[in-house]
Formats: C-alpha cells, structure tokens, sequence
C-alpha cells in the first residue's frame, strides 16, 4: 500500500457501517433523507462511486463505526477516524516537503454540522506573517467530502456537493491574535481567503510546500524536474 492510500477514508473507518444505512438506525433526520444515506453507503461499499475515497492502512489505529451505534455515537468515532487521517496526511506531505520547510503539525478534526459521517480535519500551518497584534496564519485540512467553501460573511463555510463520501484538500488564509485566537479569514490572500481547493494530491502538495517554503509552485516544479533528470 502507498503512502497515499493512507489517506483513503472509506475502507479504512467502519466496515459494518452498511449496516447502520440498511438497518433502524438513521444517520439523517428523516426518512427521506436516511433514503439518500443508505444510497450514499450503498455505492460506497460497492466501489460504484468514482471519487477517490480515503482509504485504510492500520486496524489497530482506527475505531470502528458499527450499527448498533447512536448517532451520537457515529459522530465520536467519525471525528477520532479523522484525527487519525489527519495524522497520516501531516506524515505524508512533511516526509515529501523540502528541508526547511515551516508547516507545523496540528491536527484538529471537526464534524459538518448535520452529517455525523463527515468531516474535515486541520494537519498543518505555517505563520506566514507577524505583526504586533495579529498573525497571518495559513492552514491546511483534508475532508473526507467533496464540495465547496464560501468565506462570505454569515455563509456557511462547508458547502457539500452531496451526502456523498469524497475526499478533498484544502487551505484558508486567516488572522490570529498573538495568542492565537481567530480573528477571520484573510480575504486579501487568495482567493476570498481560500489559498488552494483540490482532489488531486500532488497539486496539494506542491501549494502546501510553496506556502510552507516562501518559493513559488513553478520554481518547486522546476526543481522537482531537474532532479528527475539528473537521475
């Protein structure tokens, strides 16, 4: 298994959570919508959806989610499955960025609110500015959905392309106090705030190693090229 599959969230977390959309168990809050759940496992399951999912590496390192859980109790192992794929997307792109690279580790998950299966969770971040009171900070998060984000004030942030497992990754400019406390989102930096929205994990790469190092993408890329030549 590679490196990348590591960060595959569907086979890895719950193999009886089939067992949650077919039986009395509903991860929605109406029938209608415990319908669209169960088709959302079903083609999980059944390797019939072509997003790219998180995968598993290790049994002994995640909980598993089973159908005599609570909602509640979904959640709980949702969000500690995150923390778990968070780990593992830190590892990954630290052992890939060049030396002297300045993202820390911090690993912090979170649940879309609704969605007890879904959710985000928060691997890295690099001050990337200090001023007397306040910090420019860039963070970075793998889901394990697809969608989009708004940084609009009073939107909801999350905005997901469906009930669907998927997995993306992403990174938002904002402002902390110098005790680290957020202020907002950054919106004169990328765009409205959102430094890069990706599936594709080289391409996240690359953006986390150019705000991590000060060097823009093409010149990693240039680099990357001519050590492929000079082997």
């Amino acid at each position: 298994m590679t490196a990348v599959s590591k960060l595959q969230y569907g086979d890895r977390f719950g193999e009886e959570v089939i067992k949650i959309a077919r039986g009395s168990l509903s991860v929605a809050s109406s029938s209608s919508e415990a319908e669209v759940a169960s088709a959302k496992y079903s083609r999980w399951f059944n390797g019939e959806d072509a997003t790219p999912e998180p995968m598993a590496t290790s049994s002994r390192k995640f909980r598993k989610i089973t159908a005599n859980m609570a909602v509640s109790e979904v959640a709980a192992a949702t969000k500690e499955n995150l923390s778990i794929l968070g780990d593992d997307a830190s590892d990954l792109f630290t052992s890939k960025l060049p030396a002297g690279h300045k993202m820390r580790r911090t690993v912090r998950p979170s649940l879309l609110h609704g969605f007890p299966y879904l959710g985000t969770c928060k691997f890295g971040e690099v001050v990337t500015e200090r001023g007397q009171d306040k910090y420019a900070v860039t963070q970075m998060f793998i889901a394990n959905f697809d969608g989009d984000l708004d940084t609009a004030d009073g939107a909801n942030f999350y905005k997901p392309a469906s009930r669907d497992f998927g997995q993306m990754f992403y990174s938002v400019h904002i402002l902390v106090d110098r005790f680290g406390n957020p202020l907002g989102f950054d919106r004169d930096r990328g765009e409205n705030g959102i430094a890069f929205k990706t599936k594709d994990v080289t391409k996240a790469l690359y953006s986390i190693a150019s705000a991590s190092t000060g060097l823009s993408i093409e010149a990693l890329q240039k680099r990357a090229a001519a050590k492929k030549t000079a082997r």
